[in-house]
Formats: C-alpha cells, structure tokens, sequence
C-alpha cells in the first residue's frame, strides 16, 4: 500500500477554525468546563431557515446503523436536503451527512469547491473500489468540535462511487484527491464511523480530553461512544496502526565524471586529431537520498515505552 504525506490541516476543510467565527459561535466557560482550563469552540445552537443543529458527538444518532434508504424524491425531500446546504455553508463545513443533524436517513451532501456548481447530494452510496494508494492527512469534524479534535486520517487517493442523486436518478463516478476524501468522510457517517475511529494511537490520545469533555457534557443515558463492531471491522482503508512519519532525507556526496573537453586520438595536429577520448574530471556532487522511517514506530517518546493503546487493540 503506497503512502502520501501530505499533512496540510483538514480541519479547515471540514469545519473552519474558531476565529473565522467569533461572532457566531458560543464558548464554553470554565465554570461549564468543570476540570478543564482549555476553551472549545461550539457549533451555532440554531440555523435560520430550519430546525436542524449539529449532532454532536456521543448522540446515538451519529452511531446509528443502518439507515433508512431514500426511496422518495419529492418536494419536501428537496427541501430538506436544501436546509442540509445551508447549514453545511453556514458552519463553513464542506460535507454534511444526514445522521449529524440527527436523521438516520442514508443521504449526504458536499462541495469540495468554493462554486455552486459543485453542489452534491448523495443518496444510497455505494463506494465499489478504493485504490490501494493512500493519502494521509488531518481531519476534524463539525460533531466533534473539531478545533480540539483532529487527527491523521488514511483516505485511498480515488474511488469510485454509485449512488442516487437528488432526483434519483443513479450516478457512477469515479473521484480522486480531495473530493474522494471528503465523499469517504461522509460515507463514513453513514456507517456509524466517526474520523476519530481512525485516528492513530497517538492523536487518539491526544484529543481524548476533550473527548472526554464532549462525554461529560452528554447527560442522557443513551450515550453512543463507540461504532457498531461489524462496520468498524470492515472500514477501508484500515487505520493507521501508530502515527505516519514522512521519508527522512539524508544528504550523501557523490563522484561523478564530467567531460572538459577532447584530446587527440594521436597527437595534436596528427592523425586523428580531435576524434580521440573526451578528457574528464571528477566533481563531487550532493545529492539527497531518502531513508523510509519504520513505520511501525512513531517519533513520540511516550508512544514508544507502550507501542499500543487500549483503542488501539480493537480489531
């Protein structure tokens, strides 16, 4: 299985950052936060236009399998996955599945652009094939607060999809970069998989104070921390099992002969003049060589005395 690195953060792609919206978003105080010092950006507790908000981690909706398919394309089926858009625009998020307003109903939409025209519902998918080469890079997430929760996630470079649009009609695409990413990330909600499910160990770690934050915050008895068994078994691609680490580039020196000039084959002047060998000289030359870092270790030092976690032991 082939490894990119590209480690730009994703969080802005799936929830923007907290001072994009300091106007519209609502702060935890640390009387609320109890034990925690730390502040956590808030979804906006309403929308205009709908009833809808933003599911937020652990409520049994966003573990919910499987659900209802879409067989009814009517007006008001087009009204709510227009209501979707808008609260996907307005919480600056690219993608919005339907069990993160709380609907366990197999329907997404998305736009990976900054155009209309890339405007999609998906209804029903169905991803047919993952390639084997993946992309690493960092995802949040608007149900969980993404400021203060994101981690690596593998996503295969390209996909390729069927499913219904909005007016039914059935679509097979095949999609690559980061429209295959997000369109795996939605899909993923409607498998009961949040990008947490995905983390490595260490960014696991990393973000379960707040986590655990989103828990305490969560009063019901019907709390859903954890994904069905059988759709967590059988995600593609499988997660990280410790943190990826890009190639380490070493630099090394190398001879390599250059010509100067010509010299005569037998003489200056004589026979052959000018056909003979092509004098040369040695320069050395710097060049970088890649090292791959053993994958199966991260760089962090706590990491390494366990090698594992108990998330980390799931299968």
């Amino acid at each position: 299985m082939k490894i990119y690195n590209r480690l730009a953060l994703l969080i802005a792609l799936f929830a923007s950052p907290a001072d994009s919206f300091s106007g519209s978003y609502q702060r935890l105080s640390n009387v609320v936060s109890n034990q925690h010092s730390f502040v956590m950006r808030l979804n906006p507790t309403s929308f205009q236009g709908t009833d809808f908000v933003i599911t937020e981690y652990p409520r049994p909706a966003l573990r919910h399998v499987p659900n209802k398919s879409i067989s009814e394309f009517d007006d008001t089926f087009q009204a709510k996955t227009q209501e979707m858009l808008m609260i996907m625009y307005e919480s600056k998020g690219v993608g919005l599945a339907a069990p993160q307003i709380g609907l366990s109903e197999n329907v997404f939409v998305y736009n990976p652009s900054d155009s209309k025209n890339m405007e999609r519902v998906v209804c029903n998918p169905k991803i047919t094939k993952y390639s084997e080469e993946v992309i690493v890079e960092q995802e949040g997430c608007l149900s969980l607060r993404s400021d203060e929760c994101a981690g690596q996630v593998a996503r295969s470079k390209w996909i390729e999809t069927e499913y219904q649009n909005e007016l039914g009609q059935k679509v097979i695409r095949r999609l690559k970069d980061f429209e295959a990413r997000v369109f795996q990330h939605e899909f993923d909600h409607l498998k009961g998989i949040l990008c947490l499910d995905r983390f490595p160990p260490e960014d696991r770690e990393a973000a379960q104070e707040n986590i655990n934050k989103l828990l305490g915050l969560y009063t019901d008895s019907d709390a859903a921390a954890d994904p069905d068994e059988e759709e967590f078994n059988s995600m593609m691609p499988r997660p990280l099992s410790a943190r990826y680490m890009p190639p380490l580039e070493e630099e090394e020196e190398e001879e390599q002969e250059q010509p100067v000039g010509k010299s005569g084959g037998f003489g200056g002047g004589g026979f052959g003049a000018g056909g003979g060998k092509k004098a040369t000289k040695k320069k050395k030359e710097t060049k970088k060589k890649v090292k791959a870092r053993d994958g199966k270790r991260s760089d962090n030092p706590m990491f390494k005395k366990t090698g594992k976690t108990g998330f980390a032991n799931r299968k």
